[in-house]
């Protein structure tokens, strides 16, 4: 099947921006759009303060609600099913194109986040490596996040957030009971490693607690006095209540929870587990391809990426078979030189010294936000993956780049690369970065879609070569086996998740097709059992993006230039595949 997801929309370009008369005509709808949007976004920040605070949006820092609770999801669904009540009543179809592709993207995501409040099951089972509140939130708390310690107020207000945390992980146990009751519970094996990152961070000592980091460094603003007034009060809620209720959590999840814990690795297996699937495969990848059809995709992904694999290990001139070729690149000394945290980090600030060079030839939209490259606090480092954290939307906090090495000796530089491509620049530094600075919306400017973002990110990974990487063989191996990986994911989590796979079948199936170490690939199939439907959105969104432009350059010949596309698929934010694909061949059409 042909990834070309719904007929375009059709848009009145030319009828609705030339035209004065219909401009003012259609003023007072925009308008009702934008407050629309504008009050949807308001209602969800008071529900999320967290997110509120991710976006540099000080107004709840006090808060943390107990998210997981019924009344707090009902809240969710009634704001989601108001929200999209009201765009239906006001219609997108004859909006000026800017508008038309905010009502359109609003519209499919309010009802994808309905359907997933309806049947989503993390509420009685929200605890596992990847997705769980106690991990969370001690990586907020130590300060290296997007939570700040700057002055008096954010001290204050986080030692409010902090008297919240026994009350979360109450409510944590009496959700984890209840879906012990009713047969839904996690993988064991998920199980055991969050545990794993809970005890590893109840052991260290304050000196290296992440909870007490923020007493260890104050800002010079805050007078001494102050310093010490706050120190005594902070210290005594951590010591009182915060790590008394985890180390009660712990206790929970080692005498009751474990012995509960599932031995099923899909969602398939738990009540309602197909109807949630389902919804989470048509949010994460924002198309109708069912589970059967997105697993057709992964299968022919892999031959194909399977026959570069063989092109160039016979350019490196290989004489083994593609699985003693995959175990050479495993186990070469060569491509694990790092010995040190710092030449770690050290490699990848010259990845970014290297490309820089030619980001201008590809990009003319660059963003504003700075941008730094950070490595993950060690007590999060051996269950993390490299990833992006957005900027602060007033400029206080740069988008980061965050590095996890739990083992220098075993970082992989044949990835690092494509990694960073994905990852930071171009990636998701400059997609996220350059949404957050646009004329559009809160809500467009704040959210996204994983198919977009995602798919943006490994569409990134393409574009090395241009970019001056991918000098040698073994970083284009490196840039091919993350291509396979995210192929292999299409097959691996409609596997698990539809057809009721195994842990160990996924495993294996992996090892067969991919480069990655066994201890990799584990931790990667466990994310998939963790985080049911996400892994599909990378290779569903590259593949429409790469599909868009091969259009684009076949229709519009000596007139194509990578600058002008990347510009028109960023320029207007994230949207749902569907509403991507309708822009840009309207944008095709006006530039032929």
């Amino acid at each position: 099947m042909k990834l070309s997801l719904l007929l375009p929309v059709l848009f009145c370009l030319s009828a609705c921006s030339s035209s004065g008369i219909r401009n003012r005509i259609l003023e007072p709808r925009v308008a009702e759009l934008n407050s629309i949007l504008d009050e949807y976004f308001e209602e969800t920040l008071k529900l999320d303060p967290l997110f509120a605070t991710s976006i540099g949006d000080h107004r709840y820092d006090s808060e943390l609600p107990i998210s997981i609770l019924p009344e707090h999801r009902k809240k969710e669904e009634l704001l989601a099913e108001s929200g999209l009540k009201k765009i239906r009543n006001l219609g997108c179809r004859d909006l000026p194109e800017k508008e038309l592709l905010s009502c359109m993207t609003f519209e499919e995501e309010l009802q994808n986040q309905l359907n997933l409040l309806k049947a989503d099951l993390h509420d009685l089972a929200p605890f596992n490596q990847f997705r769980s509140f106690p991990i969370d939130f001690a990586e907020l708390a130590s300060g290296s996040s997007y939570v700040t310690f700057d002055s008096t107020r954010d001290y204050e207000n986080f030692m409010l957030r902090l008297k919240q945390v026994s009350p979360y992980l109450k409510a944590m146990q009496e959700r984890m009971r209840l879906g012990m009751e009713r047969g839904i519970t996690v993988p064991k094996s998920l199980a055991q490693k969050a545990l794993k990152n809970l005890k590893s961070l109840l052991a260290l000592g304050p000196d290296e607690n992440a909870f007490f980091k923020p007493l260890r460094k104050f800002p010079p603003a805050i007078p001494k006095s102050e310093q010490i007034a706050i120190q005594g009060r902070y210290e005594g809620i951590l010591r009182k209540d915060v790590l008394p209720a985890y180390q009660d959590f712990v206790k929970f999840v080692e005498q009751e929870y474990l012995a509960a814990c599932r031995k099923s690795s899909g969602i398939s297996a738990l009540p309602g587990g197909r109807a949630n699937y389902l919804a989470l495969v048509r949010s994460h990848t924002t198309t109708p391809l069912t589970p059967n059809e997105i697993m057709m995709i992964g299968l022919r992904e892999v031959s194909r990426i399977k026959e570069e694999f063989e092109a160039i290990k016979k350019e490196l001139g290989f004489k083994g078979s593609l699985g003693d070729f995959y175990k050479s690149v495993r186990t070469n000394p060569a491509l694990f030189p790092f010995r040190s945290h710092e030449s770690v980090m050290e490699a990848y600030e010259r990845i970014h010294q290297t490309l820089a060079p030619a980001i201008p030839a590809h990009f003319r939209m660059l963003p504003k936000a700075r941008f730094e490259i950070r490595e993950v606090e060690k007590f999060k480092a051996e269950t993390s993956g490299e990833a992006y954290q957005n900027p602060s939307a007033d400029g206080s906090r740069p988008g980061i780049f965050w590095v996890p090495i739990p083992d220098p000796s075993k970082y992989a530089k044949k990835s690092m690369e494509a990694l960073f491509l994905h990852e930071a620049i171009p990636g998701h530094h400059f997609q996220i970065s350059l949404q957050q600075e646009l004329d559009l919306p809160r809500y467009r400017r704040f959210t996204g879609n994983n198919a977009y973002v995602e798919g943006w990110g490994l569409y990134a990974e393409s574009l090395g070569k241009d970019l001056g990487l991918y000098q040698d063989h073994y970083s284009r191996v490196g840039r091919l086996e993350y291509e396979m990986h995210r192929a292999i994911r299409l097959v691996v989590d409609t596997g698990i998740h539809w057809k009721g796979w195994s842990r160990e079948r996924a495993i294996r199936y992996s090892m067969e097709h991919e480069p990655m170490d066994e201890e990799g690939i584990v931790s990667e199939v466990e994310r998939y059992m963790a985080i049911p439907g996400q892994a599909l959105s990378y290779k569903l969104g590259e593949l429409k993006i790469q599909e868009l432009k091969s259009l684009a350059k076949n229709e519009l010949g000596p007139n194509y230039s990578d600058a002008d596309f990347h510009d028109e698929i960023l320029k207007d934010g994230a949207l749902p595949l569907s509403v991507l694909d309708s822009k840009i061949r309207t944008w095709i059409v006006r530039r032929k």
